[in-house]
C-alpha cells in the first residue's frame, strides 16, 4: 500500500491502517457510520440511512446534528499527510472515495478466485497456499452492524476453506488437520462437509473408531436440533468407513458423494395462451425470498381439463433458473384407482438426487426425513402433478425455505397446512377466442366469426375441448368451424366428438366419476335433470328424495366437479361446467325412465312448493288462480321460511332458474306443473315490473297446457297474457285474450277463472269509453268473487266498481264503493289493498275539489306501497300526487314526482301513464 493512503479492513471489526499503524477511530457510532460508508464505497449514503443504521427506527431529534459530528471525526482520522480527505459531502449525504485494493474484501475475493482457479488446474501445492494466504485477511466474527451486510462474505470463507481442506487431504495431509477440522465442526455444527472432511482425515489416519464417533454426534445433534437425518452423501461416507472401503485411504479418494442437480420438467405446451396476470402474480409468489420460514406453495385446483398440469409446467420452466439445484416432477396419479404413495414418489426422488437405492429407507417417516436432508441447504423446484389427498401430499412438501413446491389437483386441499389455493377457472371468452386462433388459425377464425363463436360456448372455455377441436380439425383438412359448431350443437352427441387420439373430455370428466361413492355418483348423474346448470342446494336435494345433500355437494365442490358460485339465503349455490352436464346427461340416461320422471318431477315440485311460499308473502293478485293439480314436494317449513323471508330477493335470485323450471316441465309434457308454475312467478313479474320475463314464461307454459289438455291453466295463462297486454293499453289484443280466458273458465265452470277474466274485460270497457258496460262486468264479477269467497277478489271489485263510478261522476256511490272496500281490506289485513283504495279515495277527493285532502290520502297509499317495494304501483300513485301539486300550484314539487313517475312508466312499456305524466309536466311550462 503507498505511502500516506488509508487501507480499511472489514472482515473483522471495522479498522483502518494508514502507513502500518492503526488508526483510533473513536466510539462504536463511529465504526458503524465508517461500516456503512464502506459497503456502499464511491456511492451516496443519506444522512437518515445513517441515522437508520445508528438507531432503527428510534432517531433522536439530534440525528443529523450527531451524524455530522461522526462524520466530522472520521474525517480528521482518515485524513491523509498532504491534506488529501477520502469523505465527501454530497447534498445531504456522504460518499466515501477508495480505490481499488483498498478494502480488504477486495483482496479477499481475489485471492479466492485466483486459489480456486489453481485448485481446478490441479496446481493444489499453490492454491492451497493462495487461500491459507488470503484467509489471513479474516480477523474474526464480523460486527453485529456489518454482519448483515457482510455475512456473505463468512459464507464465502467456510467455503473456500473447505474447498482447501479437500485439496490438502488429496495432498495427503490428514494427520495434520484433524485438529483444526475438530474446531472448524464444533464452532459450526451443522456443515456436513466440514463433518464429512474430519471423517476422512481420521479414517486415513487410522482411527475409525473416533471418525464413526463423530459421526454419531452429529448425527444426533442433527436429529435433536433440526429434526432431519444425514445426507446420503454423508451416510455414504460413514458405510465406507465401516466396511474399511479399500480406496478410502488413497490420497485420490473423494470425500463424500457429489449429489446431481435433477431436471424432471416435462416440455411445456408451445401454444399456451391466456392467464397472463394470474402467472405473474404466481410467478411472483414462487421467486425465491430470504424473509420466507417455509417454502412457497402453490395449489392449483380445478376440473379435468382446464389446464392444470400446463399452468404448472409453464410456471415451473419461467422460473426454473432460480432453482438451480434440481427441478424435480412427479405424476401422483390421484385420479386412478392406485394413487402413487408417498414412499414410492420419495424413493424416485431421492434416486434422482444419486442416491443408492440401497441407501433409501422402507419406512415413510425415515424417507422422508432423509428427502428433507438431501434438500437441507438447496435450492430445488417441485412439481407434484394430479394430487390424490393431504395424507399423500404432506411427506412430500419440503421444510426448506429455499425450495418451492407447484400441486395440481382435481381436489381443493383445504386440510394442506402449507399452500396457496389457486383455483382455476375456465377461459375468459377473450383467452378462449385466442388459443382457438393459436388451434386453427386466425384467419379461419375472422373468416367464420359466428360459428368460432358457437365453438367456444359449447366448449365453454374449457382448454382440454378446445385444444380437440384444434386437433381434429388439423386431422380434417376438409373441415370448418361451421362444421364443428353443427357437431357439437346436438348435446347428447357432443362429447363423442371432443376426443381425439388418447385426447377426450368425456374420459378426463370419467376418472373424476370413478372415484365417487356410489350416493354421489347418483347425486352427481342427478344434477344433469335440473331445470338449469346454475341451482340452489335444496333442488338438488328434491331430485335425490333427501332433505338435504349440502355434505355430498360439497363434496363435489371439493373435488371440482360443481362450483360454488354465491352464497345466499344460508345456504349455498352451485354452478355446473355445461361439458360436465354433458357427461352427467350421459350417466343418468343408465336410469330407468321411472327413475329420471321421478327426480325431475321431485325438484319440479320443490320449485312449485317454495315458490308459492315466497309468492304468498308478496302482495295478493287477483290474477292468481286457485292451486291446480301439480305434486308439490315439501321442504322443512324453517328451512323454507329462511331461504324466503325477504321474498323479493329470493325470487330476484331464483327467477332465471324459476323460468328454466317453466322450460323443463313444458319440455317433459307437465303442462299441470308448467303452467302452475308460470302463474306463480307472474306475482314477482307484476310485482317488479318485468313485463318481457312474465311474457315469455306464460307463452312457454301455454303451448305445454294446450298440449296436455289443461283447460284451467290455459285459461289463467290467458289472462295472465291478456293483463299483460292492458298495461301497454293494447286494448284489442287484451280483449281477444281475456275473451278467450273468460269462455274457457265458463266452460268448466270455474267461476273465480271467469271473474278473474271479467275484472280484465271491465278494464277494457272503462278505458274505451264504455262506463255502463264496465260497471256492468265489474257486479258480475263481484258476485262471482262473493260466491268463490275470495275476499281479494270482492276488494278489488268494489275499488274497480267506484272507479267506474269516478269516471261516470256518480261520486256517492263511487264513495260507498270505497268504504266497502277498505272493509274488506281491514278484515283481510291486506296493506297493498288498503294502499290501492287510498289512491281512489284520493282521486275522489279531487273529483270534489279538494286537493287538500286528497294529498292526505295518497301520501298514505305511497307510504304503504313504498314499504311494501311496490315500485309500479308506487309510480301510479305519484302521478296523482305530480296531478295533486299542480293543482295546488305547487310547480317544482310537482316537476320532480312527475318526472320519475314518467321514467318508470316508460321503462316498462306503460304508454298511457307515461303520456299522462308528460302532459302534466308540459302545462307546468305553460
Amino acid at each position: 500500500m503507498a505511502s500516506g493512503v488509508c487501507f480499511y479492513r472489514l472482515l473483522g471489526s471495522p479498522a483502518v491502517e494508514l502507513d502500518g499503524r492503526e488508526v483510533e477511530l473513536g466510539p462504536p457510532q463511529a465504526k458503524t457510520v465508517l461500516t456503512a460508508l464502506l459497503v456502499a464505497a464511491n456511492r451516496l449514503v443519506s444522512s437518515d440511512k445513517l441515522a437508520e443504521e445508528l438507531w432503527g427506527d428510534s432517531p433522536p431529534a439530534s440525528a443529523r446534528v450527531q451524524v455530522q459530528g461522526l462524520i466530522s471525526r472520521l474525517r480528521r482520522a482518515l485524513r491523509s499527510p498532504d491534506g488529501e480527505q477520502p469523505i465527501q459531502t454530497k447534498g445531504t449525504g456522504y460518499v466515501l472515495r477508495v480505490e481499488p485494493g483498498q478494502v480488504d474484501v477486495d483482496l479477499f475475493g481475489e485471492g479466492i478466485a485466483d486459489g480456486r482457479a489453481l485448485l481446478t488446474e490441479g496446481r493444489y501445492d499453490e492454491g492451497v497456499s493462495r487461500i491459507r494466504d488470503t484467509l489471513t485477511l479474516w480477523r474474526g466474527q464480523a460486527s453485529a452492524m456489518a454482519a448483515d451486510v457482510l455475512g456473505q462474505w463468512e459464507e464465502l470463507r467456510l467455503a473456500v476453506l473447505e474447498d482447501c481442506v479437500e485439496a490438502e487431504l488429496l495432498l495427503g495431509r490428514h494427520d495434520r488437520l484433524v485438529p483444526e477440522l475438530r474446531e472448524l465442526v464444533a464452532a459450526y455444527p451443522f456443515r456436513e462437509r466440514s463433518c464429512g472432511q474430519l471423517m476422512t482425515a481420521l479414517a486415513r489416519a487410522g482411527r475409525i473408531a473416533e471418525a464413526s464417533e463423530a459421526y454419531r454426534k452429529w448425527h444426533r445433534r442433527l436429529a435433536d436440533e433440526l429434526g432431519v437425518e444425514p445426507s446420503p452423501a454423508i451416510r455414504a461416507l460413514h458405510s465406507d468407513i465401516l466396511r474399511a472401503e479399500p480406496g478410502l485411504s488413497s490420497p485420490g479418494y473423494t470425500v463424500y458423494r457429489k449429489l446431481v442437480a435433477p431436471c424432471q420438467l416435462p416440455p411445456g405446451l408451445p401454444d399456451f395462451v391466456g392467464r397472463e396476470a394470474q402467472v405473474q402474480d404466481l410467478l411472483a409468489e414462487l421467486n425465491p425470498d430470504e424473509s420466507r420460514d417455509t417454502p412457497p406453495v402453490l395449489v392449483l385446483t380445478g376440473v379435468g381439463g382446464i389446464g392444470k398440469t400446463s399452468m404448472a409446467v409453464r410456471l415451473a420452466r419461467q422460473i426454473r433458473d432460480a432453482y438451480p439445484d434440481g427441478q424435480l416432477f412427479s405424476a401422483l396419479r390421484g385420479t386412478t384407482a392406485e394413487p402413487r404413495t408417498p414412499e414410492a414418489v420419495l424413493a424416485g426422488f431421492l434416486r434422482s438426487f444419486g442416491v443408492p437405492s440401497d441407501m433409501i429407507p422402507p419406512d415413510l417417516d425415515e424417507c422422508a426425513s432423509l428427502f428433507r436432508s438431501v434438500l437441507h441447504g438447496r435450492r430445488v423446484l417441485l412439481v407434484l402433478d394430479d394430487a390424490a389427498s393431504e395424507t399423500q401430499l404432506r411427506p412430500l412438501v419440503p421444510a426448506e425455505p429455499g425450495c418451492a413446491v407447484i400441486i395440481t389437483s382435481r381436489f381443493s386441499l383445504a386440510g394442506l397446512e402449507l399452500g396457496r389455493s389457486v383455483p382455476l377457472d375456465v377461459l375468459s371468452t377473450g383467452d378462449a377466442a385466442a388459443l382457438l386462433a393459436r388451434l386453427v388459425g386466425s384467419l379461419d377464425l375472422d373468416e367464420e366469426a359466428e360459428s368460432a363463436g358457437q365453438v367456444l360456448e359449447y366448449c365453454g372455455g374449457l382448454p382440454l375441448a378446445l385444444r380437440i377441436v384444434g386437433s381434429r380439425l388439423a386431422d380434417r383438412s376438409l373441415w370448418k368451424l361451421g362444421d364443428v359448431a353443427t357437431a357439437l350443437s346436438v348435446e347428447r352427441q357432443r362429447l363423442d366428438w371432443l376426443q381425439t387420439g388418447d385426447l377426450a373430455v368425456r374420459s378426463s370428466f370419467s376418472l373424476s366419476y370413478r372415484q365417487l361413492d356410489p350416493d354421489r355418483q347418483k347425486l352427481f348423474r342427478r344434477l344433469a335433470l335440473l331445470p338449469s346448470a346454475d341451482f340452489p342446494e335444496w333442488v338438488a336435494a328434491a331430485a335425490m328424495d333427501v332433505d338435504s345433500v349440502e355434505r355430498p355437494l360439497e363434496d363435489l365442490h371439493r373435488r371440482n366437479m360443481v362450483q360454488l358460485v354465491e352464497r345466499g339465503g344460508g345456504r349455498p349455490r352451485y354452478r355446473m361446467h355445461d361439458l360436465l352436464r354433458s357427461f352427467a346427461l350421459e350417466a343418468v340416461a343408465e336410469e330407468s325412465a321411472a327413475e329420471r320422471a321421478a327426480a325431475t318431477g321431485r325438484a319440479l315440485g320443490g320449485w312449485l312448493w317454495l315458490a308459492e311460499r315466497a309468492a304468498a308473502r308478496l302482495p295478493g293478485s287477483v290474477l292468481r288462480p286457485a292451486p291446480g293439480e301439480a305434486t308439490r314436494r315439501p321442504m322443512d317449513p324453517a328451512a323454507a321460511d329462511a331461504l324466503v323471508h325477504d321474498p323479493l330477493v329470493w325470487f330476484q335470485a331464483e327467477h332465471l332458474g324459476l323460468e328454466a323450471a317453466i322450460s323443463r316441465a313444458a319440455d317433459a309434457g307437465l303442462g299441470e306443473m308448467a303452467w302452475e308454475l308460470a302463474v306463480v312467478g307472474a306475482d314477482y313479474f307484476d310485482h317488479r315490473g318485468q313485463y318481457a320475463e312474465w311474457s315469455r314464461c306464460h307463452k312457454r307454459a301455454l303451448g305445454a297446457a294446450i298440449s296436455s289438455g289443461c283447460v284451467r291453466g290455459e285459461a289463467a295463462l290467458l289472462r295472465g297474457l291478456g293483463q299483460l297486454h292492458l298495461y301497454r293499453d293494447e286494448f284489442p289484443q287484451a280483449t281477444k285474450l281475456l275473451s278467450r280466458s273468460l269462455k274457457l273458465s265458463e266452460a268448466i265452470g270455474d267461476r273465480r277463472g271467469m271473474a278473474s277474466a271479467l275484472t280484465g274485460l271491465g278494464v277494457v270497457s272503462r278505458a274505451t269509453g264504455r262506463p255502463d258496460e264496465a260497471r256492468e262486468r265489474g257486479q258480475r264479477a263481484l258476485v262471482m268473487f262473493t260466491e268463490a269467497g275470495h275476499g281479494l277478489g270482492v276488494a278489488h271489485m268494489h275499488t274497480s266498481l267506484a272507479v267506474a263510478y269516478l269516471e261516470m261522476g256518480r261520486l256517492g256511490e263511487a264513495e260507498a264503493e270505497l268504504d266497502r272496500a277498505m272493509a274488506v281490506c281491514a278484515e283481510l289485513g291486506d296493506d297493498h289493498r288498503t294502499a290501492l283504495v287510498l289512491r281512489r279515495f284520493g282521486q275522489l277527493h279531487l273529483a270534489r275539489d279538494d286537493p287538500r285532502r286528497a294529498m292526505t290520502c295518497l301520501r298514505r297509499a305511497l307510504g304503504l306501497l313504498e314499504s311494501l317495494r311496490d315500485e309500479q304501483c308506487a309510480a301510479q300513485v305519484r302521478l296523482d300526487i305530480g296531478r295533486t301539486h299542480t293543482i295546488l300550484g305547487e310547480r317544482q314539487a310537482a316537476a320532480r314526482v312527475l318526472t320519475g313517475a314518467s321514467s318508470q312508466f316508460v321503462g316498462v312499456g306503460n304508454h298511457s301513464s307515461a303520456a299522462a305524466c308528460e302532459r302534466l309536466l308540459g302545462s307546468l311550462v305553460t
